[in-house]
């Protein structure tokens, strides 16, 4: 009875779970079963295997990295918006925005964890300290919350990028790798705005930067 209770809430919380979050932590979870098997083979100490996994977790959670991501398959994949105060996870199966603050009073925490009162204290500091970031910010915003100001959205968000974008942060924004083609690029760039385009719920300040991220690889690489 009790196995067949718990299986019900499986299929209940399945039912009502973002499958994107939980490939991303079943994905996690697996780098963590690895890392503490191998160090309890090494070792046969269930202490120091543990550790080895809780180390393993904590490097993710804080850099951001687990398997998958940046990468594009027939299951959708990941791209990122990285600058010096805010990592952001672009989902392109889902359309769902991620990110984590990695300077300023919340260093290191969730977007997704941050109360109300804190999400306006975070965008009062990031326009202090990083323009690009608080439009990023303003972005995921408009998605979780779209009533979040007074006129209903970012406002200012539709400006262009505040400086000109590298080929590394081009093809982390479309969850590509060096070496793509050409083909590559369209098929990311049309997957892309598909999910974040305004008219879809995106904001004008990501899909610029997507259309940004595309102009900058088709000019660098060979066909």
């Amino acid at each position: 009875m009790v196995g067949l209770g718990v299986a019900l809430y499986l299929l209940g919380y399945l039912s009502r779970a973002d499958m994107g979050k939980l490939a991303v932590y079943l994905r996690k979870g697996s780098v963590v079963l690895v890392a503490f098997g191998a160090a309890f083979v090494a070792t046969r100490n269930i202490g120091v295997a543990l550790l080895a996994g809780m180390t393993v977790w904590s490097f993710m959670q804080r850099t951001g990295w687990f398997p998958g991501k940046g990468k594009i398959g027939a299951g959708g994949g990941t791209s990122g918006v990285r600058t010096p105060w805010l990592d952001m996870t672009l989902d392109h199966r889902t359309g769902a925005i991620s990110g984590r603050l990695l300077k300023g009073r919340f260093e290191g925490k969730a977007l997704a964890d941050l109360s109300e009162a804190e999400r306006g204290e975070v965008l009062a500091e990031l326009r202090a300290n990083d323009a690009e970031a608080a439009k990023l910010f303003e972005a995921w915003l408009d998605r979780v919350s779209p009533d979040w100001s007074a006129g209903g959205g970012s406002g200012n968000a539709g400006s262009g990028p505040s400086r000109a974008m590298t080929l590394d942060e081009a093809y982390l924004i479309l969850g590509l790798k060096s070496g793509a083609k050409r083909d590559d690029v369209l098929a990311a760039h049309r997957n892309l705005m598909k999910r974040f385009h305004p008219d879809q719920g995106g904001s004008n300040y990501l899909a610029s930067q997507i259309n940004a991220a595309k102009d900058v690889l088709l000019k660098n690489i060979k066909a």
